[in-house]
């Protein structure tokens, strides 16, 4: 596994921080796609900051 930002290697036993997309169904959260892992809330922030958002089109489950 790799961070979804910088690339480093995420070995075991290391804190990591995700981000997965999805959306409320009824019985629960229903993911759109893969899940990101970061390194770091750097990463995280640095990943999604201005114009690093991505979205996907709305869609029916």
């Amino acid at each position: 596994m790799k961070c979804a930002n910088c690339d480093q290697q995420l070995d075991i036993g290391v804190d990591v921080t995700t981000a997965q997309e999805g959306v409320v169904g009824t019985r629960g959260f229903v993911p759109l796609a893969d899940t990101l892992w970061f390194c770091s809330a750097a990463c995280l922030a640095e990943y999604f900051g201005e114009g690093g958002v991505t979205t996907l089109p709305r869609r029916i489950p």
